[in-house]
């Protein structure tokens, strides 16, 4: 009697088992799986190549060893073109580019001493590597730039000109930050760089073959630049 109960309970409760798991786990699901989540694919990106104009002004002055009384001086009209390259690092890392170019301006320093001090006309190239960082829908772009310059001094405003124991060639580094606002195809930068010497401006005895000394230039330039976009 008891072995006839128990067969007609596995006989109800086995189907209902089986029919509460499929209920709870089992479940059609389309042969294309549309609707599996998806990550959407990775925006790419173009390198980007840029010439523009530049104008700045400067505070220029020197490093001077032994130290003399000497002051900074603005100058004006500082003007240059260059061409700016931003690779795109596999289609996606779009931070890194190159720029090179050509600018003309006037640097120099001022002193109490008649013998010292003078202002020079000078042609430079720099070559900066760039990071940029865009924000703002791309609309802005916080630029770092860091990197060598060369250049040579065209003329002074000493009335006997250049002598043998000034070196006219010069070279050191530059670095600075900016901003760029972008409306393509134009861009206006507006960067703040710093740019020393490695090189002094004159023979250490120019003025004496006993107390040597070195000026190295040291220059702050405020720059303003409108740039468009080639391809």
């Amino acid at each position: 009697m008891k072995r006839r109960l128990l067969l007609i309970l596995l006989f109800i409760l086995v189907p209902l088992c089986a029919s509460a798991q499929d209920d709870k786990f089992i479940f059609e699901m389309p042969d294309d799986f549309s609707d599996i989540d998806t990550l959407p694919p990775p925006v790419k990106y173009k390198s980007l190549h840029m010439i523009g104009l530049q104008y700045g002004i400067n505070n220029s002055g020197v490093i001077v060893t032994p130290k003399i009384d000497q002051e900074n001086i603005w100058t004006f009209n500082t003007m240059g073109i260059y061409y700016t390259y931003f690779h795109a690092l596999w289609d996606h890392l779009y931070n890194f580019g190159l720029q090179v170019g050509v600018k003309y301006g006037k640097q120099g320093y001022t002193t109490p001493y008649e013998v010292y001090g003078e202002t020079c006309k000078v042609i430079e190239m720099p070559v900066l590597s760039k990071f940029k960082i865009d924000f703002a829908n791309e609309r802005l772009r916080l630029l770092i730039n860091l990197g060598p310059f060369v250049g040579y001094r065209l003329a002074t405003d000493k009335e006997e000109g250049f002598d043998k124991y000034d070196q006219r060639f010069a070279y050191g580094i530059m670095g600075g930050v900016g901003l760029a606002i972008v409306f393509k195809p134009l861009e206006l930068h507006i960067e703040g760089n710093y740019q020393y010497s490695l090189g002094s401006m004159y023979h250490a005895n120019k003025y004496s073959d006993i107390y040597w000394l070195y000026a190295y230039p040291s220059i702050i330039s405020i720059t303003a630049s409108l740039h468009v976009h080639l391809w």
